[in-house]
């Protein structure tokens, strides 16, 4: 059984396109907390960091997703570095959320069966876009997306 690849073209826009939507709707939600003046200081002094890291993963998705639909090399790489970046996210963003419903089911109303819903609302997201992001990785390492960047090059 052979691991599925995708075309590249499909990889890079992907993406691009995701990355851009991000990066966009990330800056135009902190223009807007900033101008209505609902930045609240501790913010500013703890969690402005991460924020800022954060659109910097963005924008190498971004630039590694154009590098990788122009035919260079570095673009294959910052591609696979982002899609193994995007999986921690991923996960940590859904375990975060499961805890914090762990912390409190009795405010959220968390039944049984609420609990089955939401992980269920955890997978729905994260396990397409795991997989989506641990076939790109596969089809990025092959041997045939190398040959096909090395001669985009020459």
């Amino acid at each position: 059984m052979s691991i599925p690849t995708l075309p590249l073209a499909f990889i890079g826009w992907f993406f691009a396109i995701a990355s851009f939507a991000a990066l966009a709707l990330g800056t135009l939600l902190l223009y807007q907390l900033f101008r209505s003046g609902k930045i609240p200081p501790e913010y500013l002094q703890s969690r402005i960091i991460g924020d800022a890291a954060l659109l910097l993963v963005w924008l190498i998705g971004l630039a590694s997703a154009f590098g990788l639909l122009n035919g260079f090399s570095w673009g294959r790489a910052g591609v696979e570095y982002f899609c193994w970046v995007l999986i921690a996210l991923t996960l940590l963003s859904g375990g975060t959320h499961l805890a914090s419903y762990r912390q409190h089911p009795r405010r959220e109303g968390l039944t049984p069966r609420g609990w089955v819903v939401a992980v269920a609302g955890v997978m729905l997201v994260a396990l397409p876009l795991v997989a989506l992001c641990g076939v790109a990785i596969a089809t990025l390492r092959s041997d045939e997306v190398r040959q096909q960047l090395e001669r985009a090059q020459r």
